[in-house]
């Protein structure tokens, strides 16, 4: 990423406009007496940038300026942003933007809502919309957008935290800056990477999924064993009624039941065994149809008996045909010869006729005979003294019982026609699928790659840290803090001094620019705003420093006095422009500081913006809070 500020721009309530401009590639320092507006300007970046509240002095700076607006270039692009001046402690709302670098001669007009103009930036900074906070806290709830404010965080070491001794990121004394700093640090730095970020956050939906899904699955099968468990019961009185069979199984014991709530539920007259009663009106209906069936075939077998018997009687008529010449014969002998013989062959045929109803009737009789059989095996199998009810209210109160069981049961089976086990199956195999790699490995080797640069840079201020020049860099990636360790031991030194932790601060953020430019980062800007490193020898003193030497320390090395550390910690900042360039990269440094510019002389990467002293200060003419 590539990003500078080239210059600031104030138009004031006079119809004036206040503007500074910066170099890229450079230590840009503005040096002066204390309350001339230096600090200010980190407020007024600050505030720029969509900062919710403003510390920016009221008295001459705020009550002075009608919109503050910064130009920068971000890659290949130079805009310009402003935002209308606060009104006491309250912000403004309203942004001026330019996409092109455009700076009004006149204070600005509104022209862009801030979620747009955050939405425009973010996407310069490679911040995707999709990427979120991926654990909540008290302020930061998991599953909110990741802000470009936070990256900020690495770009400003003020005043306020250049020598503390427990906190070395801004902001975090304010609790959502506080909890985003863990949050962002791994995809700041480029342990992490957006895309493995919205890989583990599907993986994390993928798992979530998941794990409803099982305890749906289970949950179904703890009411289905729940319900059997509450149906026993239930199952025993039915049994008891002879409404169901001993030796039912729980499926088959559910269908009993449930055919006998939809044909009972209405009906009356379930006071004896209403199972029983059904199996034996059955039995009755079947051996009687058995019974005339047995009977239709024996009196058909009769019948074709009578008619052999009757054949059998006609065959004399063929004797008396054959000698008909030796009978007496009357008028009518032959006609009644003739029909004798005719009923003869008719008897005959139909005797001789094959017939299928009795091969039917045989197979029905036998058909209902497995079924009387059946019928007789499941009445015996019913409990021989059935319980009865006594009243209507019991049978009601039974069935009512029995009909909220099988409808609790049918309930939680018809949510849940789902097949679990497929479903389970499918999401697993998605996770499988869904590469994601841990960021553990990475912080290692992270940390142990941050040590090693900021060793070197020890090592360039080695002289300055007096002891505790060979000591070794020790960065506490939980806590985010630089320590330095003994050599060859495991012991963490407390350096004390004021002086040692301001070349901390400074070593731990030249430090992690280092490694995110040389990791291609995306999202932190290059560039670090630094306000009045000098502090811990001189205080806010306008005066250069030399006047501060105490006499007792005109004869002590001079790589052990003040002058010499705060020239060391210059010609550190000077390297890093150096290494950031043989790098291929760009990186811009502004320095508000007391500090006079021959302390900096014969460093070629300096560059002096103004120096705010005798009249001249961010607002002329006017002192302002430093």
């Amino acid at each position: 990423m590539k990003f500078h500020i080239e210059s600031l721009h104030l138009w004031l309530a006079s119809g004036e406009t206040r503007t500074l401009s910066f170099l890229p590639n450079k230590v840009n320092v503005i040096t002066g007496a204390s309350h001339t507006g230096k600090t200010a300007i980190l407020d007024i970046f600050d505030y720029c940038f969509f900062a919710s509240r403003h510390r920016i002095s009221e008295s001459i700076i705020n009550e002075s300026t009608l919109w503050y607006g910064l130009k920068i270039h971000v890659n290949d692009k130079v805009y310009t942003l402003a935002r209308r001046a606060p009104s006491g402690s309250a912000i403004s709302s309203d942004y001026y933007f330019s996409s092109i670098g455009e700076i009004p001669d006149e204070a600005p007009e509104a022209n862009i809502r801030e979620p747009a103009l955050k939405a425009l930036l973010g996407a310069d900074f490679g911040i995707d919309q999709d990427v979120k906070i991926p654990f909540g806290g008290q302020v930061l709830r998991t599953g909110s957008r990741i802000s470009l404010r936070y990256f900020l965080l690495f770009n400003t070491i003020s005043q306020d935290i250049i020598t503390h001794s427990e906190q070395f990121f801004d902001k975090q004394d304010q609790p959502r800056s506080r909890e985003a700093l863990p949050r962002i640090f791994d995809i700041a730095v480029g342990i992490d990477t957006v895309e493995n970020i919205l890989k583990r956050d599907k993986r994390a939906q993928l798992e979530r999924s998941l794990a409803r899904l099982q305890k749906q699955s289970l949950k179904t099968d703890e009411n289905r064993e729940t319900f059997y468990g509450e149906l026993a019961e239930t199952t025993a009185r039915a049994m008891s009624y002879g409404l169901i069979a001993d030796n039912s199984d729980a499926e088959q014991a559910v269908a009993t039941l449930q055919r006998m709530v939809v044909e009972r539920e209405a009906g009356p007259g379930l006071f004896v065994s209403g199972r029983y009663e059904e199996i034996s009106a059955e039995l009755y209906r079947v051996s009687r149809k058995i019974r005339g069936l047995r009977k239709f075939l024996g009196e058909y077998t009769t019948h074709k008996n009578v008619l052999s018997e009757t054949a059998d009687s006609l065959k004399p008529i063929a004797s008396l045909k054959d000698n008909h010449a030796d009978t007496v014969r009357t008028s009518v002998f032959s006609e009644i010869l003739d029909r004798l013989e005719e009923g003869l062959h008719e008897i005959k045929a139909e005797i001789s006729k094959k017939n299928p109803l009795e091969s039917n009737v045989g197979e029905l009789i036998k058909e209902l005979e497995g079924q009387r059989e059946r019928l007789q095996g499941e009445l015996q199998a019913l409990p021989s003294g059935s319980a009865v009810f006594e009243n209507e209210k019991e049978r009601y109160i039974f069935i009512g019982e029995t009909k909220a069981k099988l409808e609790m049961f049918a309930g939680t089976d018809q949510k849940s026609p789902r097949n679990f086990e497929a479903e389970i199956e499918n999401l697993e195999r998605k996770i499988e699928e869904l590469t994601v790699l841990s960021p553990e490995e990475r912080r290692k080797h992270f940390t142990s790659v941050l040590d090693e640069t900021i060793q070197e840079y020890i090592a360039l201020s080695n002289v300055a840290l007096g002891n505790y020049g060979e000591y070794r860099s020790a960065f506490d990636y939980k806590e985010k803090k630089l320590h330095l360790r003994k050599p060859k031991t495991a012991f963490i030194e407390n350096v004390g001094s004021s002086s040692n932790h301001m070349f901390l601060h400074l070593f731990l953020f030249l430090g992690l620019h280092e490694v995110i430019m040389s990791n291609g980062g995306q999202h932190v800007a290059p560039f670090l705003i630094i306000d009045q490193f000098s502090r811990p020898y001189w205080g806010n003193d306008e005066n250069d420093g030399v006047e501060n030497e105490r006499p007792d320390e005109q004869d002590r090395d001079v790589n052990e006095s003040d002058v010499a550390k705060v020239h060391t910690a210059l010609k550190l900042l000077n390297h890093f422009i150096t290494q950031a360039n043989s790098l291929g990269k760009e990186f811009q440094i502004i320095l508000f500081e007391h500090i006079n510019p021959k302390y900096w002389e014969g460093l070629e990467n300096f560059h002096l913006v103004e120096i705010f002293r005798d009249g001249n200060a961010l607002i002329q003419g006017a002192q302002a809070s430093s």
